[in-house]
């Protein structure tokens, strides 16, 4: 059974992310908000893993629908099936795009904070 994509919207809602600043005054303050940024990624992982997995369950049931011997040769059958599932999987890729993107944005702040904190020494070449 699967679980209904606005319930992993919420988890994301409710991690808070967007609540998080990231303008450390200090690097003690950047190591607390770093934490915190780590902390997000691992949850938004682990969402997206049980999202993932979700996912993977709505496809493989409807593949085992499409070898089913009544639909395999009926065209309009398996377009109808395939059809359903994309809508089905809509909402899912919607909440996984979000995630996504707040991932990117929390690993560009995390190396920010380390760099910041002295954690990383921002790589830069001279010609």
């Amino acid at each position: 059974m699967v679980i209904d994509p606005r319930f992993y919207k919420e988890q994301v809602e409710e991690l808070g992310i967007e609540g998080i600043e990231i303008d450390p005054s200090s690097e003690e303050e950047a190591l607390k908000i770093l934490r915190e940024v780590e902390d997000a990624i691992r949850n938004l992982k682990r969402i997206r893993y049980n999202l993932h997995m979700d996912m993977r369950l709505i496809r493989r049931e409807y593949l085992e629908k499409m070898r089913d011997p009544d639909v395999r040769g009926d065209v309009k059958r398996r377009r109808a099936l395939m059809d359903e599932r994309d809508n089905l999987l809509d909402p899912y890729e919607g909440v996984d795009r979000i995630i996504n993107t707040l991932l990117e944005q929390l690993e560009e702040a995390s190396i920010f904070l380390r760099e910041y904190a002295g954690l990383e020494i921002a790589s830069t070449e001279e010609w």
